[in-house]
C-alpha cells in the first residue's frame, strides 16, 4: 500500500531499484513530501536545492503537519504525533511524565503495526531526525530505531529504492560513527523482503537490552545425545541462519543436508517446529520457559561420521527415539534377535560399561518401552550372554555408528510417530500410530505393526487443526487428499495434533524446495 496517494502505478512500476546517482532522499523530498509543493518556483536552482535538503534534514522544532500528503485529518495528527514521540525518544524534546524510552519505541511500532499507510511517513521522519544529526547520543537512538524498523516494516515500493540508497550511501563511509549499523539496517531490509518481517513486537526486556547496547540474546540450543550448543543470536535472527552454524560446526556443511535438521520450539511440553524462514525471536518469550532444540526431521543424504559431535547427536536422537517406542520395529521371532543386537550395541557404547556384565536390569534398559513386556527376559538374557561371548568388542564411537546402521535398517526408520487415539475411519483399529516422512503418511496398526493406509504427501490437498470437540477431549487434524475426481477426507485426534500439523507444514515446505 502506498502511503503517497497522488503517485500513479506507472511511476510506481519504475522505482524499484537504485542506480547511480539517482533516488537520493533529497529527490524523494522534492516530489513527494508536502512542504516541497511550496518551494517550487524558489528563485534559481541552488535555492531550491537547499531548501529542499533541509526537508530531510535534522530539526529541533515538531513539524505541524505530516511530511507526505494525506487526505485523511487522522492519518495527519497520528503522522505529527508520532514525530514528537520520536524526538523524545532521540532526546531532541523532554518526555511526558512517567514516559520512558522503551514506551517511547513500543508506541512508534504499535502505529506501524496498526497503520501500513503510515510506514512510509515513520520511515521519512527517523530519516529526516539522522541526517546532520550534531548531537551524537540523538544520532544514535535515531538509528536504533531504524534498526527496528527495517527488520519489522517495509516501506512502500515507492520509497524503497529511496530508502536503500540511503542506507547504502550510509554504510559506505567507514569513518560514520552509524557505518556498522546501517549495515545492519540493510541486512534487515533485505530479510524483512525474503521472510516478511518479525511477526511479534520485542518485549520490553529486548528493548532495554539494546537500549544499553547489547544486541544479541544468549540462547542454549539442546540436541540428542546431551550436547548443548550456546550461541547469541541477534534481533532478527532467522531459523536457517542458526542451523547454517550449528550443523557446521558438526561438520554438516552442504545445503542439501542442512536442510534435513529442523529447530523445535517446547513449552510446556508443547513441541512446535520452527520453519527454516521464521524468525527465532518470535518464539522466544519474555519468561525464558521456551527452550529451543535441534533434531534431524529427513533423512535423504547419507550420514557420514567424520566428526564426534555429528555421531553423538544423530547417536542421541537415534536411540531416544528407539527406546521411546518412535522407531516402531516388526513383531516377528526375529523381535528378540534385533533388540538383543542393539542391547549390545548400546552397552558397546558406553565406554565405562565396556568390560561390566549385563544385568536384566540393564538389558531393561536398553530395550524400548513399547516391548518390555511382549519380550521374554530370559530369551533375551540368554541371546545377549552369547553375542557378548562371541564377537570382539567395539570401541564406543564404532558402537554408536553400528547402532545407528541397524536401526536405519528397521522397517519404520525416518517416520516421525504420532500416537493417535481415534479417527474418522471405522475401518481402522484405534489406538494406532500415525508416521509421517518426506513422501508419505502412513496409519500403522498397534498391535500387528500393519500398515492399513497410506496417504501420499503429493495427494494432500489441505489440512487444517481442530479444536476439541468436547471439554477434556483431544485436539485433531483434518487431511483432505485423493484427485479431483475422488477426493477424500479424514480426521484425526491426538495430543500431538499441532507438533504433527507444524512438521508436516515443515516437511512439505522442504521437500518443495527441492
Amino acid at each position: 500500500q502506498s502511503s503517497v496517494p497522488s503517485l500513479t502505478s506507472e511511476s510506481n512500476s519504475t522505482m524499484l531499484v537504485p542506480a547511480g546517482d539517482h533516488y537520493t532522499m533529497m529527490e524523494f523530498a522534492t516530489a513527494y513530501f508536502r512542504a516541497a509543493q511550496s518551494m517550487q518556483g524558489l528563485k534559481g536552482m541552488s535555492a531550491e536545492k537547499k531548501s529542499a535538503a533541509k526537508l530531510v534534514q535534522h530539526t529541533k522544532a515538531p513539524i505541524q503537519e505530516s511530511l507526505l500528503q494525506y487526505s485523511d485529518s487522522d492519518l495527519n495528527e497520528l503522522a505529527t504525533k508520532n514525530f514528537k514521540t520520536l524526538m523524545r525518544f532521540m532526546g531532541d524534546q523532554s518526555k511526558l511524565k512517567n514516559q520512558n524510552d522503551v514506551e517511547c519505541i513500543y508506541e512508534i511500532l504499535q502505529l506501524c503495526k496498526e497503520k501500513e499507510s503510515l510506514h512510509d511517513e515513520v520511515y521519512c521522519q527517523v530519516i529526516k531526525q539522522v541526517t546532520h544529526n550534531p548531537n551524537q547520543e540523538s544520532l544514535l537512538r535515531g538509528w536504533l530505531l531504524l534498526n527496528l524498523l527495517t527488520g519489522y516494516f517495509l516501506p512502500s515500493n515507492i520509497l524503497m529504492p529511496y530508502a536503500t540508497k540511503f542506507l547504502q550511501l550510509a554504510s559506505s563511509d567507514p569513518s560514520s560513527t552509524h557505518h556498522d549499523i546501517a549495515k545492519i539496517c540493510q541486512s534487515n531490509l533485505r530479510k524483512n523482503v525474503m521472510y516478511g518481517g518479525r511477526r511479534h513486537l520485542p518485549f520490553p526486556v529486548e528493548l532495554e537490552a539494546l537500549l544499553k547496547g547489547h544486541s544479541a540474546r544468549r540462547l542454549l540450543v539442546t540436541m540428542p545425545g546431551g550436547v548443548e550448543y550456546l550461541t547469541r543470536i541477534k534481533t532478527f535472527a532467522v531459523a536457517k541462519e542458526l542451523l547454517q552454524e550449528i550443523c557446521e560446526q558438526m561438520g554438516a556443511g552442504e545445503q542439501e543436508e542442512i536442510q534435513e535438521f529442523v529447530l523445535f520450539a517446547i513449552r510446556n511440553k508443547k513441541v512446535r517446529p520452527i520453519s527454516s524462514e521464521e524468525y527465532l525471536h518470535d518464539y522466544l518469550l519474555e519468561d525464558k520457559l521456551v527452550t529451543v532444540s535441534l533434531r534431524r526431521l529427513l533423512w535423504r543424504t547419507p550420514l557420514h561420521f567424520e566428526n564426534k559431535i555429528y555421531t553423538d547427536v544423530h547417536y542421541g536422537q537415534i536411540l531416544w527415539d528407539y527406546l521411546d517406542g518412535r522407531i516402531l520395529l516388526n513383531s516377528s521371532k526375529e523381535t528378540e534377535l534385533q533388540v538383543g543386537i542393539l542391547a549390545m550395541l548400546q552397552h558397546w557404547a558406553k565406554p565405562e560399561q565396556q568390560n561390566s556384565d549385563l544385568s536384566r536390569e540393564k538389558l531393561k534398559e536398553y530395550t524400548p518401552k513399547t516391548l518390555q513386556s511382549s519380550i521374554r527376559p530370559q530369551v533375551l538374557e540368554n541371546h545377549v550372554a552369547m553375542l557378548l561371548r562371541t564377537r570382539q568388542p567395539l570401541q564406543p564411537v564404532d558402537a554408536k555408528i553400528q547402532f545407528i546402521e541397524e536401526v536405519m535398517k528397521l522397517p519404520f526408520f525416518g517416520y516421525n510417530i504420532y500416537f493417535v487415539e481415534r479417527v474418522s475411519d471405522d475401518t481402522i483399529p484405534v489406538p494406532c500410530f500415525f508416521g509421517v516422512n518426506k513422501e508419505e503418511i502412513i496409519v500403522v496398526d498397534c498391535t500387528t505393526q500393519e500398515v492399513s493406509c497410506v496417504i501420499l504427501l503429493k495427494e494432500l490437498q489441505k489440512m487444517r487443526t481442530l479444536q476439541p470437540a468436547s471439554e477434556g477431549g483431544l485436539p485433531g487434524i483434518e487431511l483432505s487428499y485423493g484427485s479431483a475426481a475422488s477426493p477424500k477426507t479424514t480426521w484425526l485426534e491426538l495430543s500431538q495434533a499441532k507438533e504433527m500439523y507444524h512438521t508436516l507444514v515443515v516437511i512439505l515446505d522442504k521437500t518443495e524446495l527441492r
